[in-house]
């Protein structure tokens, strides 16, 4: 971690703030709230969404399978670049209510501490590269192949997460660029692969913007 990179978060986590942002921002970072609607999207495309949904689907599944499980926690382990709610005092880490589920649970105060400690070493997380922003721009990198105002649209919400995890204390901001980078290839990517098997089992229905280079 560089001077400019400490600076850079010391501006975003504590002086970069409000009570507002401390409520809103840490929605976008939990997965737990959008588990649900992430699952009900995806049943209701499987049934409802035709051949092209499946196929939306199944370039989804690509790049999680690419983004997250083989770069994501591959340079997790490689770069082991430890959090700074882990190893800077100070930092101050926002979270949602723990109350369960945490979909119902969005509009209860924000849980916000000031980390007094750093982390054993054994109990430290590992901040590069931010498979959050990683999953989230694959898949707006997948939906623009699909739908360019939908893929737009979660590019935007790409961005507030990635702000989110430096804002909550879970990632450094020099973590972003790269993170945004690699979820944009693997969505390229998966969307090349899936390409290829529509091709080679004559799969259709992509449609739209698609349709090129299905």
């Amino acid at each position: 971690m560089n001077q400019v990179d400490a600076t850079l978060f010391q501006f975003i986590n504590r002086e970069w703030t409000s009570p507002f942002l401390d409520h809103f921002l840490p929605v976008f970072s939990s997965f737990d709230v959008w588990k649900p609607v992430m699952i009900a999207s995806a049943i209701g495309m499987a049934i409802f969404g035709g051949v092209r949904g499946r196929l939306f689907l199944l370039c989804v599944v690509i790049g999680l399978l690419l983004g997250d499980v083989v770069v994501s926690q591959g340079l997790k382990y490689a770069v082991d670049r430890p959090r700074p709610r882990d190893v800077h005092v100070g930092t101050v880490v926002r979270s949602l209510s723990p109350e369960k589920p945490r979909i119902l649970h969005v509009f209860d105060p924000p849980v916000v501490n000031e980390v007094e400690s750093v982390a054993t070493e054994g109990k430290r997380g590992r901040s590069f590269p931010s498979s959050h922003v990683i999953n989230v721009f694959m898949l707006a990198t997948v939906a623009f192949r699909f739908h360019r105002i939908i893929g737009a649209i979660l590019g935007g919400a790409g961005l507030l997460v990635a702000w989110s995890r430096v804002y909550c204390g879970a990632h450094w901001p020099s973590d972003l660029p790269v993170s945004i980078l690699l979820g944009i290839a693997a969505g390229l990517a998966a969307f090349s692969i899936m390409s290829f098997l529509s091709r080679r089992f004559g799969w259709t229905g992509t449609g739209g913007h698609a349709n090129a280079s299905v």
